[in-house]
């Protein structure tokens, strides 16, 4: 029976927080309670998920205040309280500002392998629980996770969900293209709907039209119901794809500079959707994609399409 405490932090978007939770899942078997210091949306999703019992936010002030000459008490309380601490960072000095509080801070990773490393970032970060003691070796793969099964069948089974939005502008694959998808899931007998983020409202107005669905959520919590209600999913390089294949749902992810091989998401039915080329992914090593951009222009609606189907 697990009895020591567990604080995992973690400053990263929605995609780099759901590619944890794998290792998570394997901590629960060694730690209780596990709790996180992360951005308040993605704590009250890991919560609601059952992933934590606890999160603190890492936009309140006190928790800036480890950056500074003077450690907000309060941070200094929530610390102090923990067996062991994994910090997700590349700061040596936010370690050492944690050290000198609590020095159980059994493991600091970097959120992402080196960029010339190419290792899945769930395995990379399971590997590195694994060096730090906090797992045993036959639990640092993931190759038998318990991820989320879908055990009740979709409200609407009919309806699917497409997301031509993505963090990164670079990401994103034409949304002409997704207006194409939509029209041969509607020919099909599907009920297509769209569906973009806080960020991506700029995308709504190339969307409307009387006769469709467009939801603009800002809330985690608003997308997880959403996304448990359809029977499928196709979308960009995104948080909420990683969201959306972590639940369980069929998705379709269509990957473009960047590298499926560290970046996939991870889940029970997954179709990645990216042309073979010879060039190297170039989005964490350059900082604009190229003129003609094949890894998103190369990839047809009808590939996309034969990808959902197959996930079907």
């Amino acid at each position: 029976m697990p009895d020591a405490s567990l604080l995992i932090i973690h400053q990263g978007a929605l995609g780099d927080f759901i590619l944890t939770f794998p290792a998570i899942i394997r901590l629960q078997q060694y730690y209780k309670p596990i709790e996180v210091l992360c951005q308040n949306q993605l704590g009250k999703l890991a919560g609601a998920l059952g992933l934590t019992e606890n999160w603190f936010p890492a936009e309140a002030a006190y928790f800036a205040s480890l950056f500074s000459d003077q450690t907000d008490p309060k941070i200094k309380a929530i610390l102090e309280q923990y067996d062991n601490i994994i910090l997700f960072t590349e700061s040596e000095d936010l370690e050492q500002s944690i050290n000198r509080i609590n020095a159980n801070l059994s493991c600091r990773l970097p959120p992402k392998p080196s960029v010339h490393q190419r290792i899945h970032v769930a395995k990379f970060v399971l590997q590195n629980i694994l060096k730090c003691g906090l797992i045993k070796k036959a639990d640092a793969t993931l190759a038998d996770i318990p991820l989320p099964v879908r055990r009740d069948p979709p409200r609407a089974p009919h309806k699917i969900l497409l997301h031509p939005g993505a963090g990164s502008i670079r990401k994103r694959w034409p949304v002409s293209h997704f207006l194409q998808v939509e029209a041969a899931l509607r020919a099909d007998g599907l009920k297509p709907e769209f569906v973009l983020g806080p960020a991506e409202e700029s995308l709504a107005e190339e969307l409307q039209q009387p006769d469709r669905l467009v939801h603009v959520l800002d809330d985690l919590a608003e997308l997880v119901v959403l996304l448990k209600s359809a029977g499928g999913y196709i979308g960009n390089d995104s948080g909420a794809s990683h969201l959306a294949a972590y639940l369980g749902l069929p998705t379709t992810v269509i990957f473009g500079p960047a590298d499926p091989g560290r970046w996939a998401p991870v889940g029970r039915a997954v179709q990645i959707v990216r042309p073979g080329l010879q060039c190297r992914p170039c989005f964490e090593t350059e900082p604009a994609n190229c003129d003609d951009p094949q890894c998103l222009a190369g990839t047809s609606p009808q590939r996309v399409l034969e990808a959902f189907y197959r996930n079907s």
